[in-house]
């Protein structure tokens, strides 16, 4: 910014910049997609069979 307001810095160089930071936007998305770190299900709690399920759903709430 200040270097703009003293007529130092270009169209092309904020076009550059402005490109640059949205390639390293879209590579930190695109490494948060490809994780595959293994997906520990939560502890504690009992199991939910089918009839537990079913009975929660028709509970009508």
């Amino acid at each position: 910014v200040v270097a703009t307001a003293f007529g130092l810095a270009s169209m092309w160089g904020a076009i550059a910049a402005d490109v640059g930071v949205s390639l390293l936007v879209v590579a930190n998305a695109l490494r948060l997609l490809n994780s595959h770190e293994a997906k520990v299900p939560p502890s504690g709690g009992e199991q939910v069979g089918p009839q537990m399920a079913e009975a929660a759903l028709a509970h009508g709430h």
